[in-house]
């Protein structure tokens, strides 16, 4: 994907913006591109019998709660995106390009990640007039 975007394409200085641009996560929710403030993949723990898995996350500038009335612990709030077997080597990477990518070109839409037989793809599908 390439396109312009000014200043922003050239990195001189301006932010990601992508308030147009939506996320869905892996329980089909949608996180607004713009308040992503990370993007990591990780390992869960193996237990009660089942594997590890593999986790592409978002995490976004809200935080969260979660605890007892005598102890409330404060975290960012993560988001999956995907599960797979296997490690998603580089698309932690792959994915913020993207999101630069749509930003420089001043999209609309929602991205979606996807488990293929070869590893994780992106989608794109742009926001068109009704």
């Amino acid at each position: 994907m390439s396109g312009t975007g000014g200043d922003r394409a050239a990195g001189k200085g301006g932010s990601v913006g992508l308030s147009r641009v939506w996320i869905r996560t892996l329980d089909d929710g949608l996180v607004r591109a713009d308040h992503v403030v990370e993007v990591l993949a990780h390992q869960t723990a193996a237990f009660s019998g089942k594997p590890a898995r593999w986790l592409l996350d978002v995490a976004t500038a809200g935080s969260q709660g979660a605890g007892t009335a005598t102890q409330w612990n404060v975290g960012a709030s993560h988001r999956t995106l995907v599960q797979t077997a296997d490690e998603p080597r580089g698309a932690a990477q792959r994915l913020a390009r993207l999101m630069w990518e749509l930003d420089t070109r001043d999209a609309a839409g929602v991205l979606t990640v996807r488990r293929t037989p070869d590893g994780l793809d992106f989608d794109f599908e742009a926001f068109t007039a009704s």
